[in-house]
């Protein structure tokens, strides 16, 4: 019985940790006023890219898909991953995001969300991704 209270214990601590988020900025020096995007077929929520576009022209960034062949010297790389929470809320919540800023082909800048499961995992997208954006291009 003290066994299964401690793993209880330990799972409902765990439940309640709170999303690890990682940013490494783009550099004060670099003004990005155009940014291309690399789109990405597998994120399947489909209002994920509008909104990060609409997030980003509140930064003064001009957006544009990324074409074949297109030239573009800063661009961005974003991957996205929704999770089913069978335990705490029984919804699907973004529980990975992941943006790439580069120029000329080099990482100029990064930021990371991973969601824990529980309470934190509570929320819409676009209040778990406007932290990262406006870490990822702060001046």
């Amino acid at each position: 019985m003290k066994k299964l209270i401690a793993l209880l214990s330990v799972l409902l601590v765990q439940g309640c940790a709170s999303p690890v988020i990682r940013i490494e900025p783009v550099p004060a020096t670099e003004t990005i006023s155009h940014l291309c995007i690399k789109e990405n077929p597998k994120t399947y929520m489909e209002d994920f890219l509008p909104e990060v576009r609409a997030q980003l022209a509140e930064h003064a960034i001009e957006t544009e898909l990324l074409s074949q062949g297109g030239d573009c010297p800063y661009t961005m790389s974003y991957e996205a991953q929704w999770s089913w929470d069978w335990f705490w809320t029984f919804s699907v919540y973004l529980s990975l995001a992941e943006f790439s800023v580069n120029k000329d082909g080099r990482q100029i800048g990064m930021a990371s969300y991973n969601a824990a499961l529980g309470p934190s995992a509570v929320g819409r997208t676009k209040n778990k991704i406007r932290p990262l954006l406006i870490e990822l291009f702060r001046k």
